[in-house]
């Protein structure tokens, strides 16, 4: 299915998920990296504060175990002896402590086995020391002892030092690279927002204007105007309903302009599309030398008619002839009913010889007509036409229809059921 023929609303929330599905799965994902992340920089630095604090306290349990047997000769034996073994204890407990962690590196392993080699080594020369009171020649190995352990426990801390800083640089760069994943998903982000927004809005703009410039159209009364849009969306199906809103307008339109134009009770045209017809025959006639005619028709002694039958029955009486006027009309010509009982007939490229013959024929046809009444009567009228050609009788509208009008008094004044010219 095209997108355009999705609903305005499932368009809307498709783009809505395309734009924010994938910033919600990769804002997901950073927040388990970075959970993970913590975690495992949180295990680090946890890892490294404990060696480096446990060989702060061996450093110094060290340093007291040397004091002990250095430079405390005033205190008692017993209680130097009881100190020293209290020190050296902690300070095995430490070694054990730091030999026994499984995060160790080879190399911190190393050092710390020998420091602790070169420990057990001091202990015993210590040992002796506190026997014999502290002998120059002894205190001076127990000094180079105690400085080769307190070495090898320097560069582990060292070391340890140094590990504290990797974690910190490696905090910078994942802080690092989790600022670039943001800025990526932001980009994205802002990215999917205005594509999205385009493409929605091109598929509802257009359509929008397409709507506007039909409205545009109907404002200015063009009833023929239909909206080229085949979507299956809220507006396609606005825009179908607008055509055949059109539709049915045009058709009222058309329906009205019929029923403005015509006679309503015999169907002909009436007397105002009579002025404005023959003022365009007219025109075309003088424009291209163009003969033209025009009769007057009026049903003799039609007041009679009414007076007798009845006037339903005259205006029976006058529909018929209306009707055997169409009949004998030619497709070009122009029925008109005049006002009352007179008709009229515009006869365009007819001259006078041709409306003479056509206006016998429709006499003619009348006078031999029996019109039955809705009463059951049976009734028969005649008609007097009057001629007028253009440009002989009248090179204008108001010339013409003079000169028939006079043509047709004629006729009444020689007996009726006649045509007679200008």
């Amino acid at each position: 299915m095209s997108f355009t023929n999705l609903s305005l609303r499932t368009r809307f929330l498709v783009i809505m998920a395309a734009v924010f599905i994938p910033v919600l799965v990769v804002a997901l994902g950073l927040g388990i990296s970075l959970q993970h992340t913590t975690a495992q920089f949180n295990r680090l630095a946890e890892q490294s504060a404990y060696k480096l604090q446990t060989t702060v306290r061996l450093q110094n349990r060290i340093r007291d175990t040397y004091a002990l047997t250095a430079y405390l000769n005033n205190m008692p034996r017993a209680a130097r002896r009881e100190q020293f073994t209290a020190a050296t204890e902690n300070a095995d407990a430490f070694f054990s402590d730091l030999l026994a962690q499984t995060f160790l590196a080879p190399a911190e392993r190393t050092l710390l086995t020998t420091a602790q080699q070169e420990w057990r080594a001091s202990l015993a020369l210590a040992d002796r020391l506190l026997a014999d009171d502290a002998a120059a020649a002894k205190l001076a190995a127990l000094r180079q002892r105690i400085g080769s352990v307190l070495s090898a426990v320097d560069g582990v801390y060292e070391i340890y030092y140094r590990e504290m800083g990797a974690p910190r640089q490696q905090i910078v760069a994942a802080e690092n690279r989790l600022l670039l994943i943001i800025a990526a998903v932001i980009g994205f982000g802002l990215i999917g927002s205005v594509a999205g927004a385009l493409w929605l809005a091109r598929s509802v703009t257009r359509p929008l204007r397409e709507l506007e410039k039909g409205m545009t159209h109907f404002t200015n009364d063009n009833l023929t105007y239909r909206l080229d849009l085949h979507n299956n969306d809220e507006i396609g199906r606005l825009a179908r309903d607008f055509n055949a809103m059109a539709e049915r307008l045009m058709a009222h339109q058309h329906k009205l302009e019929e029923l403005s134009s015509r006679d309503g009770l015999t169907g002909l045209l009436n007397r105002r599309e009579f002025d404005g017809r023959l003022s365009e025959e007219v025109q075309r006639a003088q424009r291209y030398t163009k003969p033209l005619s025009i009769l007057l028709l009026d049903i003799d002694h039609f007041k009679n008619v009414n007076d007798r039958y009845g006037h339903q029955a005259g205006d029976e009486a006058l529909i018929s002839v209306a009707d055997l006027i169409r009949l004998n009309a030619r497709p070009m010509d122009v029925s008109c009913r005049y006002g009352g009982e007179e008709l009229a007939m515009i006869l365009p490229e007819t001259d006078r010889s041709g409306a003479h013959i056509l206006a016998e024929r429709i006499r003619a046809t009348v006078a031999d007509a029996r019109i039955a009444t809705y009463r059951g009567d049976e009734i028969q009228v005649t008609v007097s036409i009057g001629i007028a050609a253009f440009p002989l009788d009248g090179d204008a509208v108001a010339g013409l229809i003079s000169a028939a009008d006079r043509a047709l008094y004629i006729a009444k004044q020689e007996g009726r059921n006649l045509v007679r010219g200008f």
